[in-house]
């Protein structure tokens, strides 16, 4: 079988060090002529040579992934990026790869699409070492949302702290018997969230019971069946966590036609600070959502014009922000 075609095989394979020869593909400006025309001629001797045109060629265009368009997140998101771009001569091209997936896995089957964008923020995908080396050869420019990579940029949350907050915030307001509402255990997102919430309460003596604990659809509708279910136990919580806003707005929705009181009757929280946060009045922990898109689109605009770079973050940093409690009306 062949051997596989990455940046670390070609290094090997020409004998120099796989960071130089991602540099040399990726942003020739910054290495020395002489190496780089020596690194040129040994690819070339191997049979492999750099697609200068694919390199030159600006398409004006970022990508953004996501997996469900019709999030509150996914869209608040789009409209954050639009808007940044709108004052620059680029605009987005939003991928929906339907489910959360190994990312490099979705674009191996529409390679098409890699040649219409010149850089791409990878949001709601995951994303390893195979993935780096394959946006590295195709010389595609990365900067990951809530997602992380050895090697490339990414913006992401300090999940276990903010709900560990959130939880120690709630019981500060009162509250003993509170109900935590997730989806899919095996996003690290919400997983990490309920850690820091269930640590939270064990370190003021209480605890997160199974029958308070609701895992269902990531949705409004879902965060709705939740909450139906938690106000028919015989001891309905005081307070709900929700692990979005969006989840938080499905709640509200039930408590509100079903004639409970908020947050007279019982507390809610979400997670995000999305526009209808500010609809609802809801308390939340904000995750900086603009402040990631301003981060994310000045460090892409950097690498993309390296000619009058000013990069804020070295390529390989990682960022992460730890929400902040907004304070509104749901809580008591």
């Amino acid at each position: 079988m062949a051997e596989k075609m990455t940046v670390r095989n070609l290094s090997k394979q020409i004998g120099v060090s796989a960071s130089t020869l991602s540099r040399v593909i990726n942003h020739p400006e910054l290495v020395n002529q002489t190496t780089r025309e020596n690194i040129l001629i040994k690819l070339d001797e191997i049979g492999f040579s750099i697609n200068e045109n694919r390199r030159k060629k600006s398409n004006m265009i970022i990508g953004l992934t996501i997996s469900n368009p019709r999030s509150v997140f996914a869209s608040t998101l789009i409209g954050c990026l639009s808007e940044l771009l709108s004052d620059t001569n680029y605009q987005l091209l939003v991928f929906d790869i339907k489910k959360r997936q190994y990312i490099q896995s979705y674009f191996a089957k529409h390679p098409e699409y890699l040649m219409k964008i010149d850089a791409l923020i990878i949001s709601a995908a995951l994303v390893d070492s195979k993935a780096k080396e394959f946006f590295e050869i195709n010389q595609i420019p990365l900067v990951l949302l809530q997602t992380r990579c050895e090697g490339e940029f990414s913006i992401h949350n300090n999940n276990f702290t903010g709900c560990n907050d959130a939880a120690l915030y709630m019981i500060s307001r009162g509250y003993k018997r509170l109900a935590f509402v997730s989806w899919s255990p095996f996003d690290e997102h919400i997983r990490d969230r309920y850690k820091g919430f269930k640590i939270a309460l064990e370190s003021k003596g209480l605890t997160l019971e199974s029958e308070y604990h609701k895992t269902v659809e990531l949705s409004s509708d879902g965060g709705y069946v939740a909450t139906k279910s938690l106000m028919k136990l015989e001891k309905p919580p005081e307070a709900i966590f929700f692990g979005c806003d969006d989840m938080a707005a499905g709640g509200y929705r039930y408590l509100m036609e079903h004639n409970y009181a908020i947050p007279a009757d019982v507390g809610i929280m979400g997670f995000d600070n999305m526009p209808i946060a500010t609809l609802l009045a809801l308390t939340t922990m904000d995750q900086s959502i603009e402040l990631k898109c301003q981060i994310a689109v000045n460090n892409l605009l950097n690498r993309l014009n390296p000619s009058k770079q000013e990069f804020l973050f070295d390529i390989k940093d990682e960022m992460s922000i730890t929400p902040k409690i907004i304070v509104r009306k749901t809580l008591k």
